[in-house]
């Protein structure tokens, strides 16, 4: 874990050197929210039905849905993007020649910008708290183990996105392209009820289906674990499928590119 330590406090000492950027960010989510609590209000009546087993109220339910899409854009785009610029700089074929571990290495690079968007994450439902968002706050510990499995079934698509850029140097519009349809099936913006049933099929193979309706079920409703233990389930079985896969994928795609000598070359 010393090597992630060290690389997340370099990323924060970077980060800290540009205060104003950080708190335009933070002071942009209020921005951001107030008019969504005005759309939230109109939406109401219209959604309340569809959303009753997930708090029944709009305002949570898509200040919820919106905090948890930004980590999972940080779980799914933030290596590939790390591995990109450590290939261009010549950083990742350096740091990869040290003993330090590869997995304490790929948690480095993304540990800063992950906690901030935690950090962005924790202002956002105090702020929405705030504005009358109804919490139960002995839900929050289920409701983070619901999103840290959505994130690790996110990460592991991350690690096969990185495979592209180590083989390929590019991913195209593919992550973005999971990021979009995520949050389009995954009930982000509306509750998957009611989508189209012949659309609803591919929604539950979206990690972000379970894990966001687990999440909103524990810290909206206050349900109880038993009452979420079919989706934290579900969300984890993906993230098991999702890391093994996209494990597998890296390793090859790792291989390939020192076999090749390709890692110093953008």
């Amino acid at each position: 874990m010393r090597e992630t330590a060290a690389l997340f406090r370099a990323a924060w000492l970077t980060a800290l050197s540009y205060r104003m950027n950080l708190l335009f960010s933070l002071a942009g989510l209020g921005a951001m929210l107030v008019p969504l609590y005005f759309v939230a209000g109109a939406l109401q009546p219209v959604a309340a039905q569809s959303i009753a087993s997930e708090g029944g109220q709009y305002l949570g339910f898509l200040i919820l849905g919106i905090a948890t899409l930004g980590l999972l854009a940080t779980a799914l785009l933030g290596l590939p993007k790390a591995i990109s610029g450590g290939i261009g700089s010549g950083v990742l074929e350096t740091m990869l020649a040290t003993p330090a571990r590869l997995p304490a290495l790929l948690f480095g690079f993304i540990a800063q910008e992950f906690s901030w968007g935690v950090l962005r994450t924790a202002v956002t439902l105090l702020i929405g708290a705030g504005m009358g968002m109804s919490l139960h706050l002995a839900g929050l510990p289920y409701a983070t183990l619901a999103i840290a499995l959505t994130l690790l079934a996110y990460f592991g698509m991350s690690l096969a996105l990185s495979a592209m850029i180590l083989v390929f140097r590019t991913m195209g519009p593919l992550g973005n392209g999971i990021a979009t349809a995520s949050a389009l099936l995954g009930g982000v913006y509306y509750s998957v009820k009611v989508i189209p049933s012949w659309i609803q099929q591919l929604s539950s193979v979206v990690p972000l289906t379970y894990g966001l309706r687990a999440a909103r079920r524990a810290l909206l409703s206050g349900a109880p674990f038993a009452e979420l233990r079919p989706d934290l389930l579900a969300v984890g079985g993906l993230a098991v499928l999702a890391l093994a896969i996209g494990g597998a994928l890296f390793a090859a795609a790792l291989r390939h590119a020192r076999r090749e000598g390709s890692l110093g070359q953008y």
